[in-house]
C-alpha cells in the first residue's frame, strides 16, 4: 500500500506517532470529525487508521452502541493504535483497502483520513468501500492538498527532498500529496457509484514545539531520511541542519503555528 518512502513499520511507526501524530494527524482528525454527520450511526468502519489519532475521536464522537471497526494494512500501526487507545470497544482489524475483508452492505459510514492516496488502484479502493457500505451509507475521506499550497510541507519537499533526488522518479516522494484535484476526487466517487458527491477544500492550523521536531518528523526519524542516506550517507546531517535553519527563519525558533490544507470528499451509496 505504501512505497518505501512512506512505509511505517517497527520503530518508524513509533516515530510516526510521536512526531507526525501531533503535527499533522491530530489537528486533521478534529477537522475531519466535523464532516462525519450525526452520531446516531450503528456501524462505522475506519480505513487506514494508522496509530489511531482519528480512531480515538471517532470513539468519543459516536455512542457506545455504535460498533467501530478500525482497519489498517500495517500490523505495527494497528498494534500501536490498540496499545495507545486501550479500548476494547474498538475492533481492530488488518485490511487492504483494495480487498476489504467485509461482507457487502456491512457499514453505515466509512471514514478514511489520508489513506486513499497510497492505493495502487484507487478506483478499486473506492469501489470496495462502495461495496461494503449499506444502501444510503456514506463515505467521508480526506486527502492533502498539493505541497505548493502547504507552506511548511512545500519548504521541506521543494527546497530539500525533491532537489536532492533530481533526475530520479520524484513521484514516489509526492504520493501523500498526489490527490489534490477536486475534479479527480469527484470522478473517483462517481465512477465507483457514489451519489450526492462533494469535495470541500479545508484549511486549518497546527503547531510545532520547534523546527527540530519538524525535521525529526519529516527527515531524521522518517523513512525519507533513510532514502537520503541510501543515496549519500553523509547528506542527512547537513540537510537536517539546513532544514532546521530555514524552518526557524520562516516559522520561528520555538513553538510556532502553521497552516495546513486538505480536501474532504463525501459520497453516498
Amino acid at each position: 500500500m505504501a512505497n518505501e518512502a512512506f512505509k511505517f513499520t517497527g520503530e518508524d511507526a513509533l516515530n510516526y506517532e510521536q512526531y507526525l501524530g501531533p503535527l499533522l494527524f491530530e489537528p486533521s482528525a478534529l477537522e475531519l470529525l466535523s464532516f462525519v454527520g450525526p452520531p446516531d450511526v450503528p456501524v462505522v468502519l475506519e480505513i487506514a487508521c494508522g496509530t489511531g489519532r482519528l480512531t480515538r475521536h471517532l470513539r468519543y464522537y459516536f455512542p457506545s452502541s455504535t460498533k467501530l471497526v478500525a482497519s489498517d494494512i500495517s500490523p505495527d500501526m494497528i498494534e500501536l493504535a490498540r496499545s495507545h487507545l486501550k479500548d476494547p470497544s474498538i475492533e481492530f482489524q488488518m485490511a487492504d483497502a483494495q480487498q476489504l475483508p467485509f461482507s457487502d452492505n456491512s457499514f453505515d459510514l466509512v471514514v478514511c483520513q489520508y489513506g486513499l492516496m497510497f492505493l495502487p488502484e484507487r478506483l478499486k479502493g473506492f469501489k470496495e468501500i462502495f461495496r461494503v457500505l449499506k444502501p444510503g451509507g456514506r463515505l467521508v475521506f480526506s486527502t492533502w492538498d498539493s505541497v505548493d499550497k502547504i507552506p511548511l510541507v512545500g519548504l521541506i519537499f521543494n527546497q530539500f527532498i525533491l532537489p536532492f533526488f533530481q533526475g530520479e522518479d520524484l513521484t514516489r516522494f509526492l504520493v501523500p500529496f498526489s490527490m489534490y484535484e477536486p475534479a479527480i476526487l469527484s470522478g473517483l466517487l462517481q465512477d465507483a457509484g457514489f451519489t450526492d458527491c462533494s469535495v470541500v477544500p479545508i484549511q486549518f492550523t497546527s503547531r510545532s514545539v520547534s523546527p527540530e521536531a519538524v525535521v525529526n518528523g519529516f527527515l531524521v526519524k522518517h523513512p525519507l531520511g533513510r532514502q537520503v542516506a541510501a543515496k549519500d550517507p553523509a547528506a542527512v546531517e547537513p540537510m537536517a541542519e539546513e532544514m532546521q535553519r530555514r524552518l526557524a527563519l520562516r516559522f520561528g525558533v520555538s513553538d510556532f503555528v502553521f497552516d495546513l490544507k486538505a480536501l474532504v470528499g463525501i459520497g453516498r451509496k
